[in-house]
């Protein structure tokens, strides 16, 4: 799968510089957003692991709720395409939609019509440092989020692969490691832990 030890030795360093929630953390961020375009905006984003400007390309078309199907632009020469509408999702937009602004041609729409990067970086600060979340957090970190919960739930890496649209799976090996890690460290509790047998 590498084709050199230096290649394998930076995919491992990237690694570790990935910041993601967990789904404590995920779930206090979430309950700090009232607003429904907002909720449903970060919803999005976490749930199918869109990069901001992916967000932004999203137009109301794009999302069929009769179908349950949203359609996903990828960025970056990632693979997009139709994907199954999460029901959390499907329920996030329905309460954002019957609300929406109609200015823009964009699914998420303000005041001043499409929302921008700036906008939904300046939003996702907003409610990060209202659920108490480390200042270096940054909108991406829903993007390795979700990668990383696939992984901690049992999916394959060809499925996170699909899901973020990576062509190269070495990129998605990434989220790999990280989960790596975890694991060696619950293994280092289980050790020391009155559960486990002494033999």
């Amino acid at each position: 799968m590498f084709t050199s030890y230096s290649q394998f030795h930076l995919l491992v360093e990237k690694s570790i510089k990935i910041k993601y929630l967990s789904q404590q953390e995920l779930e206090g961020f979430f309950e700090c957003i009232v607003n429904p375009r907002d909720r449903a905006l970060f919803g999005i984003i976490y749930f199918y692991g869109l990069r901001v400007s992916e967000a932004t390309l999203l137009k109301l078309e794009d999302v069929d709720l009769q179908r349950r199907r949203i359609f996903i632009q990828r960025v970056k020469g990632g693979i997009g395409g139709e994907r199954p509408l999460f029901k959390t999702v499907e329920s996030l937009l329905r309460r954002y939609l019957k609300k929406r602004n109609p200015r823009g041609d964009n699914l998420f729409t303000g005041k001043q019509g499409n929302l921008k990067k700036e906008r939904i970086q300046q939003l996702f600060k907003q409610y990060a440092q209202k659920a108490g979340l480390d200042s270096r957090f940054s909108v991406h970190c829903l993007r390795h989020s979700i990668a990383t919960h696939l992984l901690e739930a049992g999916e394959g890496i060809e499925f996170v692969r699909d899901h973020l649209g990576h062509k190269n799976i070495q990129n998605t090996m990434i989220y790999a490691q990280i989960t790596d890690r975890r694991r060696e460290e619950v293994y280092e509790r289980l050790e020391s832990s009155s559960e486990i047998a002494r033999i």
